[in-house]
């Protein structure tokens, strides 16, 4: 019960502070916000502001602001009283190009903001940090993948290759990376007794890390630190799992790593595992999940944040207005694809809870 509702208040916060930096600067522009909702579906309770409708919903999962003006199919003037009386100047298709992206990407930039400051506030409680993830074995699991391939403690792992792929190894991060992609063949490049040593490995799925693993524990040095370098470690963290994610998608656009998708009962199933560990260990995965929506808020989907900003720009280099008609169709399409999308990885999810 605790893990189900630390998840549900983290999915409704960060969609809160999305939809709320959309609202915020969208008001700021005097667009015209006829509702702001928490949660989808049938209403519970409503509450009339000096012009916006505040609403909570039955389903506890999404929100919106609805801003006159969205070229997006869900506002018709013949049906819609409320966008009868809206003047021109308030609707967000009649203002400057450049106020319409501000309105787009606040949401992105809120989720990033929120990441960032749990980001620093967490090392800053933590007081101290990792100064080196060497990737040299301190500990081979007995049993364990790497104990069957050969590995041994001491070795300091460099290169790992898979499908014809090479990549360097400087860091735990980099090693847990690559097998989460190419888990069930590849080649670790070790230093051993000053000699290079390849050994042929796979990986296991590992149900409480929710990650493929092949069974070994390396050294790991860390520093006090004051709480005025919070402000730069906590950055460096954001930047660093930034660059995961897009490498992430970027390895998801070649078809790698499709089946480590996941959708609302994974992530469902890792916050009920961060909440028996610590308050730190779930705010760090709040701080994640914020990161990984507002990223994937970026992607130049139409139904995406991303996809509306992308078409205000193509619109702006072609110096007119594309068809409302062609823009609702790409739209819908676009949902399509995500709800696709999402039934895939609630598909992956549901495979490895029965594993």
């Amino acid at each position: 019960m605790i893990g189900l509702l630390a998840f549900l208040f983290m999915l409704s916060f960060i969609v809160i502070i999305h939809e709320l930096g959309h609202f915020l600067v969208a008001r700021h522009f005097g667009i015209h916000c006829h509702e702001f909702s928490i949660g989808m579906g049938p209403c519970i309770y409503q509450r009339q502001g000096k012009q916006t409708i505040f609403s909570i919903r039955a389903i506890p999962f999404g929100g919106y602001v609805m801003m006159a003006g969205e070229q997006d199919g869900s506002q018709d003037e013949e049906e819609d009283d409320w966008l009868k009386n809206v003047k021109e100047e308030e609707k967000l298709n009649h203002k400057p190009v450049w106020q319409q992206i501000c309105v787009m990407a606040a949401g992105v930039i809120m989720n990033l903001l929120l990441a960032w400051i749990m980001m620093v506030s967490i090392t800053m409680v933590q007081g101290k940090v990792v100064v080196s993830q060497q990737p040299v074995i301190y500990e081979v699991q007995e049993g364990s993948d790497a104990a069957k391939a050969g590995l041994q403690e001491g070795d300091r792992i460099v290169k790992a290759y898979a499908s014809g792929k090479e990549m360097d190894i400087d860091s735990q991060s980099d090693l847990s990376e690559f097998i989460q992609y190419y888990h069930e063949n590849f080649q670790l490049e070790v230093i051993r007794d000053n000699k290079k040593v390849r050994i042929d490995l796979q990986a296991s799925y590992n149900e409480e890390m929710k990650g493929y693993t092949i069974g070994i524990v390396s050294s790991v040095q860390t520093r006090k630190i004051h709480w005025i370098e919070a402000f730069k470690y906590g950055t460096d963290q954001c930047i660093d799992l930034t660059a995961s994610i897009y490498r992430s998608l970027g390895m998801l656009l070649q078809g790698k790593g499709l089946e480590n998708l996941s959708g609302p009962v994974g992530i469902y199933s890792v916050t009920a595992q961060s909440t028996s560990y610590g308050l730190l260990s779930y705010l760090t995965l709040f701080a994640m999940i914020s990161l990984n929506i507002g990223i994937f808020n970026l992607i130049p989907i139409p139904a995406l944040d991303g996809g509306r900003i992308l078409i205000l720009l193509i619109e702006k280099f072609i110096h007119r207005k594309i068809s409302p008609k062609i823009i609702e169709g790409i739209i819908l399409g676009s949902f399509v694809l995500l709800f696709g999308l999402l039934i895939f990885a609630t598909y992956n999810d549901v495979i490895r809870l029965l594993m």
